[in-house]
């Protein structure tokens, strides 16, 4: 079975890159193909949509903008019915581009897993903060648990879909002891994890947030994190945000993203936002990348933003490659 990417798919990638940043569209473009969502987690109010009004084909948006990388995410994508030949389409289009998935992972069947991937899904990121049932309780979806560890090591191990899964795990005050379980729980199952900061922008919550008192434990978590990613080597994380994520913290701000430059999201009527937490600016038929100025507020730290802006430097390099 062939998954991962092949010597030419991976110099389409590179050049596809260099192409984006000389033209200075969006290296990625995350496709909120709903907003419905059936967990109940308490950082987010999408769960409360019930709005059907979505576009059946975004095709042309990602015509329109020609990203390295697109993702579909939501609210839930997979409550689309429709999200396997979305997929399809997209990969149709002419051009080397990356597909993902961003889910809970409440309805990664192996039916479901082997259609997404068949349509054109390179990775499958699986939103997971706790490594065992407590991801049930934060999610509202009793079972969750306990549905991923039994699909996702078999597909992995016995069907050879290597490379296909990433854990895509928030790093808080709830679970920063969890962090560590969490890279071996996803080592345990042969794939990789990806962190990313909190941010209490979708709905106010700020209790996730590290308070000043614990920031002295946060900060040894963080170095446990940067040691342990060369030990077992599927931490996909860069150093830079385990240094800054602390910062953000104790702050709250952390300047130079680049939002609406090199990533922007698109709801499901077609409205681009800078970043799946501020409001839209323009319809995708309007908008031009290269001429926003963008909205530079800094008040997340979220890997979509963190990760475009660690230094490249020769580790990095090896990391990005997968040489290191």
């Amino acid at each position: 079975m062939k998954i991962a990417l092949s010597p030419l798919e991976k110099l389409r990638a590179a050049g596809k890159f260099l192409n984006v940043a000389f033209n200075k569209r969006p290296l990625s473009v995350s496709l909120e193909v709903t907003k419905r969502c059936n967990a109940r987690c308490d950082f987010c109010d999408y769960w409360k949509i019930t709005d059907r009004d979505e576009m059946l084909d975004f095709s042309d948006v990602v015509r329109r903008f020609d990203p390295l990388v697109v993702v579909f995410t939501g609210g839930e994508p997979m409550l689309r019915r429709d999200l396997v030949p979305i997929v399809k389409s997209i990969k149709d289009l002419p051009g080397f581009r990356y597909l993902t998935v961003l889910t809970h992972g409440g309805f990664l069947s192996e039916v479901k897993i082997r259609e997404l991937v068949a349509a054109g899904v390179n990775q499958i990121n699986i939103s997971m903060n706790y490594p065992d049932t407590r991801q049930d309780k934060e999610r509202g979806l009793p079972g969750l648990f306990d549905r991923l560890s039994k699909t996702v090591p078999k597909m992995v191990k016995e069907e050879g879909y290597e490379g296909v899964f990433t854990f895509a795990s928030m790093l808080m005050v709830d679970n920063m002891h969890d962090a560590e379980p969490l890279v071996r729980l996803a080592h345990s199952w042969g794939i990789n994890i990806a962190f990313s900061g909190y941010n209490d922008l979708k709905n106010g919550n700020q209790s996730h947030m590290v308070s000043p008192e614990k920031m002295v434990e946060f900060k040894k978590v963080c170095a446990r994190l940067i040691q342990l990613k060369r030990e077992l080597k599927n931490v996909m994380t860069s150093d830079y945000f385990f240094e800054t994520l602390p910062e953000f913290y104790e702050k709250r701000k952390i300047d130079g993203c680049e939002a609406g430059k090199i990533m922007i999201h698109v709801t499901p009527k077609g409205m681009v936002q800078p970043c799946a937490e501020l409001p839209p600016i323009a319809h995708y038929s309007e908008f031009l990348p290269g001429n926003y100025a963008g909205p530079n507020c800094g008040s997340c730290f979220d890997a979509c933003r963190a990760e475009p802006q660690a230094p490249i430097t020769l580790r990095r390099i090896g990391e990005l490659t997968g040489i290191l």
